[in-house]
């Protein structure tokens, strides 16, 4: 028979970010099975995606963790979830992913612990989870090393349309690129992998961590660095990111400052 799976992606991004990468890459290795996907950034759709998990075997949640635990919209969903359950008597099999911007993936482990109690309220089983470290660079390699693939790869094209002969030397570049980005990434493959085996026999599985193969003193700096011009391609400069509250920066007798001194009053 064949299992009705439902993967959701819990980021909030528009684009899907690093879960909607982890969400693909798990699905592709589920053949056989009947798999959807849906996104929980938008509330509009979380009454359309509760009502298909009375017809699922398996629910796949891949989310970030925000402030050690669930985002504010994926509670939203789960609990609108819960309620629904409780009364239809689902019984479906739940697996999550969580990855987070540190290195560690063990940090992941509170977030995994609440889906697990989600379950127990609802009635669903938990099949189990993985905690990804470092998952935003993960991301990040998924895109440019396929990049650097492509670009390696359109300038043999070229250089064979005029005539020369592409050599072998020109290709050691590419498998150095495959070599390093399987070698940063093979623990999140592996794991992926293994959880992927696990949903497609529907057999509980214990709680991974993994991390991208970067050591954590290269890992910080550069993802520090990442943060900041990441801030300022969204509008944040300098300036505005080192800039005072507005209401730290509020002179005494102001208005805020009043309202204050009104409840401490009472």
């Amino acid at each position: 028979m064949t299992k009705r799976i439902l993967i959701l992606n819990g980021s909030p991004k528009q684009n899907g970010g690093t879960s909607r990468f982890i969400s693909k890459l798990i699905g592709v290795q589920l053949a056989g099975s009947h798999v959807e996907y849906a996104s929980l950034r938008q509330k509009s759709a979380h009454a359309d995606i509760v009502r298909r998990l009375s017809d699922i075997d398996v629910l796949v949640i891949a989310s970030p963790l925000y402030v050690d635990g669930i985002p504010s919209h994926v509670i939203e969903f789960l609990q609108a979830a819960e309620e629904f359950c409780t009364h239809n008597a689902c019984r479906f099999t739940v697996y999550a992913v969580s990855n987070n911007g540190f290195i560690e993936g063990s940090h992941n482990k509170s977030h995994l612990k609440m889906y697990e109690c989600w379950c127990r309220r609802t009635g669903a089983v938990w099949g189990g989870g993985l905690g990804i470290g470092g998952g935003e660079m993960f991301h990040c390699l998924a895109v440019y090393y396929p990049i650097a693939f492509a670009v390696l790869i359109a300038v043999n094209i070229v250089k064979y349309a005029a005539g020369a002969v592409p050599a072998l030397s020109d290709w050691r570049p590419l498998a150095q690129n495959i070599i390093i980005y399987l070698f940063f990434n093979c623990g999140v493959f592996y794991c992926t992998a293994r959880l992927a085996a696990h949903i497609r026999k529907l057999r509980p599985a214990k709680n991974r961590f993994t991390r991208v193969m970067v050591p954590a003193f290269l890992f910080i700096p550069m993802a520090d660095i990442f943060m900041i011009l990441t801030s300022l391609f969204h509008g944040k400069n300098i300036f505005t990111l080192l800039k005072k509250d507005e209401y730290c920066g509020e002179k005494k007798g102001s208005g805020a400052d009043k309202v204050q001194e009104s409840v401490l009053s009472r």
